[in-house]
């Protein structure tokens, strides 16, 4: 249909005599079938008379605002307005948003007795009012996804572990690890979320050595994904040995006043391997640091400058500690106390069916708390139903959109 109405433009020209004007028009004007078509600059275009709204009414009004307009130039807003005399189209109603927003219009009005269409983005199936329309219109801006069709965004359709994770990953930024080494022996270097896959990997969001893209997303994976997502903008990973993952080389001070604010409790993500030399260089005030079982090594100077530092909580037993390869540089960890075989501290999210010990709590009360997302009801979360696409934005446009 865009290519039908484009390459028509010329031809309708010639047809009405009319010539092809250097600059917009006021107003452009013509009657077709009984029923009169009217363009203004300001981006207004009215049908009134009587008559069926056909494919050929549809044209020559999209031709008439094409050119008062200069192609929608500074135009972010149509109002089409359609008599009361007019027999409709919905489906030509669609087409014609359709292509008045593919040349640059933020929204497009119908004013109508008869025609109810109010879709966003040029998809029919996202309508103005729905709670997703915000978010599904900032998601296209942004890049982080796109509809399932030209007309579609699908927002009820289910959302799968590899859609979630790839909308997160361009959302941080689409890096591509292609010389890492791919850790998930169910992903492919074809996959379309590879490199979502990869970068999920290297921030410690998803561990393990199989991926599950094709899983339904939940709602306790939803907040999961994207609490790990957040709180590894904190630290540093860097490539190391031919694609070794997980390997700390820094950490930053992200509180609400900026790097410098005080953290005083620093907890190490549980898929690092190894803390590198000054990885948390000087970071002053912090009092305790949670050291994951995973780590093995800790290099030179990891945590030169913790003065404050007096505890050390380690969710392993003393004789695993021992084994870890700790440089004697460190000294601050040689005059805290170890406290061996420590397990989280239960969350209480307020919620029924959130265990305080769930592995997903503390990424709920983030979520709450960030207002990401409430609960099902007043005492539920409701942490296995599956999220839809357009839920899945919406959480998205919550925390990123600000």
């Amino acid at each position: 249909m865009k290519k039908k109405i484009l390459s028509l433009a010329l031809a309708l020209a010639l047809c009405l005599g009319l010539a092809v004007p250097a600059f917009a028009a006021e107003t452009m004007t013509e009657t077709i079938n009984g029923i009169t078509i009217t363009a203004n600059s300001d981006g207004t275009l009215s049908f009134t008379g009587s008559g069926a709204f056909t494919g050929e009414v549809m044209e020559y009004g999209l031709y008439f605002l094409d050119q008062v307009t200069d192609r929608l130039n500074r135009i972010n807003t149509v109002s089409i307005n359609i008599g009361s005399g007019i027999t409709t189209d919905e489906q030509l109603i669609a087409e014609m948003k359709e292509w008045i927003y593919s040349f640059g219009a933020k929204s497009v009005n119908i004013n109508s007795s008869t025609v109810t269409i109010q879709t966003v983005g040029g998809f029919t199936d996202v309508k103005e009012g729905d709670y997703f329309a915000d978010p599904v219109m900032w998601a296209v801006d942004k890049k982080i996804t796109a509809g399932t069709s030209e007309t579609t965004f699908s927002p009820n359709q289910n959302c799968t572990v590899a859609q979630i994770l790839t909308f997160l990953w361009r959302a941080n930024g689409s890096h591509t690890y292609m010389g890492y080494k791919n850790p998930f022996s169910d992903v492919k270097s074809s996959d379309y979320y590879y490199n979502a896959a990869m970068w999920a990997a290297k921030q410690g969001i998803v561990t393990g050595s199989t991926f599950g893209g094709d899983r339904p997303c939940t709602r306790s994976m939803a907040v999961t994904y994207m609490w790990k997502a957040d709180v590894s903008k904190s630290f540093d990973f860097e490539d190391k040995d031919n694609g070794y993952l997980g390997y700390l080389v820094g950490y930053f001070y992200l509180g609400d006043d900026g790097r410098d604010t005080v953290v005083p409790n620093v907890v190490i993500p549980d898929h690092v391997t190894g803390i590198g030399p000054i990885a948390l260089y000087y970071c002053k005030g912090v009092t305790s640091v949670t050291i994951p079982t995973s780590v093995t090594t800790i290099g030179w100077d990891a945590f030169d400058g913790f003065n404050d530092l007096t505890d050390v909580y380690y969710e392993g037993s003393e004789a695993q500690w021992k084994s870890i390869n700790i440089d004697p540089s460190n000294h601050a960890l040689s005059k805290a106390t170890i406290h061996y075989n420590s397990k989280k501290q239960p969350v209480n999210t307020g919620f029924t069916d959130v265990p305080g010990s769930a592995d997903y709590a503390q990424a709920v009360k983030w979520a709450v708390d960030k207002g990401v997302t409430s609960g099902t009801s007043a005492t539920t979360f409701s942490p296995d139903s599956v999220c839809t696409r357009g839920q899945i934005v919406t959480f998205l446009h919550r925390v990123l959109a600000k």
